[in-house]
């Protein structure tokens, strides 16, 4: 019975050094990370990616064991390209594209990817595991398994271990709307149209678009869930429409006491009343094929400065879109739509709204007087100086570095126009600045140090303008 019990004994440390031998084999063949990540068919998780990982090693058992690792790692460092048999699937860039990273932080990533180690908490696999194709490759073999990865968690643990940047640790990150783009809601029937002096002019009926349309509310949710798990702060496109709802037709257009007015589209309105610096507008397609049994899925995003129009980023369409089952989920395929693209576009967002923050944000200011202000009009003198050269002087002192373009003054004198003034982002209170706010302190320096009254009105966020002589 002693003999037997040594026997077991010691066939159980001969097991336990085999698997132990066989571990530290895996992990040397690991440590030179040859493999190649695949688009794999199938629907994963929002903030997740399906990929088919091939490991080649000596032994398949090998390879099936590390390919965990693998995945991860090629998400974190590699990425994906899109999938070129037909399926039409998006790729992925890698979570770090910079490969001085790794270099870098050499330590960190040994006991991340040691067996046991925490990148087994961000995959799962499919089938348990099992692969779905061995392939011999002269004295080695390339094995292929389906896995999860948690994307989305495994980002945001990387963020908090201080291996990539969070995107709202310096500075602050742009608020943001998402709105479906003119051209959707036009090729969907869900326009209006408004009176601009005199020209009916046509711009997209946001309220029409969200009661009639379930995809649309479903892809705004969508985004909006994307943006807000990146730490975007973010405004709501029916929240807003509710609020202009309650406010009565007066107050939602402006208009001057002698009729020089700023005509405000339904769209400067809502822009106003939201006050986003960032309007993200989507756009997407859906076609049934194969007698209804699949879908194919087009869909594009583009971020407008609410301020200018100006476009500052954007997510395109794949070439060939995708196909799915008829079990057609919109969230789902948006997330495997923008996968590839999500994180340089915010990285954009953050680019540019940090060099607003350093340059100023660009308005356009207008100038006019009453008829019966001066004869002289904005070139009538004050203390000496003509006006207009008293509002260009108070410009270049409340401008980010006196940066805005050349004044243009009408013969007459009774008009200016200022394009690109570059205001502060906020002011000396740490108060959100835009067009009005801005130019109300303009207003206040004519009054208060010249007893010149005027009339403030504004077009959406980035206009302002001030009539001289009267309120």
């Amino acid at each position: 019975m002693k003999r037997f019990f040594l026997f077991l004994c010691a066939t159980a440390v001969c097991m336990a050094t085999a698997v132990q031998a066989q571990q530290r084999k895996a992990d040397k063949e690991t440590a030179q990370w040859r493999y190649e990540l695949q688009a794999a068919v199938g629907q994963a998780a929002q903030g997740s990616a399906m990929v088919r990982v091939w490991t080649y090693s000596s032994k398949p058992t090998i390879a099936e064991g590390q390919a965990g690792k693998n995945a991860v790692h090629g998400i974190i460092f590699k990425g994906y390209p899109n999938s070129t048999d037909g399926t039409r699937i998006i790729g992925r860039e890698p979570l770090i594209n910079d490969p001085a990273v790794e270099d870098a932080n050499v330590e960190y990533f040994n006991n991340f990817f040691k067996t046991g180690g925490a990148y087994q908490r961000y995959v799962s696999y499919i089938g348990n595991g099992v692969p779905d194709q061995q392939i011999k490759v002269g004295k080695e073999w390339k094995v292929g398994i389906t896995v999860i990865v948690l994307v989305d968690q495994l980002r945001k643990r990387l963020e908090e271990d201080g291996i990539i940047k969070e995107l709202g640790v310096e500075g602050k990150l742009p608020t943001l709307m998402v709105v479906p783009s003119a051209q959707w809601c036009n090729k969907n029937g869900y326009m209006q149209t408004f009176d601009n002096q005199g020209q009916t002019e046509s711009v997209p009926d946001y309220q029409k678009a969200l009661l009639n349309s379930s995809e649309l509310s479903q892809a705004i949710n969508a985004i909006n869930a994307r943006m807000a798990n990146r730490g975007f702060p973010l405004k709501d496109l029916e929240a807003t429409l509710k609020t202009l709802k309650s406010e009565s037709a007066e107050d939602a257009m402006l208009t001057s006491k002698a009729g020089a007015a700023i005509t405000e589209s339904p769209i400067d309105i809502l822009r106003r009343t939201a006050k986003a610096d960032i309007w993200i507008e989507i756009d997407w397609n859906t076609t049934t094929i194969k007698g209804g049994s699949q879908k194919t899925l087009t869909f594009s995003m583009n971020a407008l400065d609410a301020y200018t129009d100006m476009s500052v980023a954007g997510v395109s369409p794949s070439t060939s879109p995708a196909e799915y089952t008829s079990n057609f989920q919109m969230p789902l395929m948006i997330e495997a739509a923008v996968q590839g693209q999500f994180d340089p576009f915010c990285s954009s967002l953050k680019s540019y709204f940090d060099r607003l923050a350093k340059q100023g944000r660009a308005i356009k200011l207008r100038v006019l007087t009453w008829d019966d202000f001066d004869e002289d009009g904005l070139m009538a003198e004050f203390d000496g100086d003509e006006l207009h050269d008293i509002i260009e002087d108070w410009v270049a002192a409340n401008t980010v570095n006196g940066k805005f373009g050349s004044p243009d003054l009408s013969p007459s004198g009774n008009r200016m126009t200022i394009e690109q003034v570059c205001i502060p982002l906020q002011n000396e209170k740490g108060r959100e600045l835009d067009a009005r706010s801005w130019a109300r302190n303009l207003q206040k320096h004519l009054k208060n140090n010249y007893s010149i009254e005027s009339n403030l009105s504004t077009k959406g966020l980035g206009q302002a303008q001030l009539i001289i002589g009267g309120k």
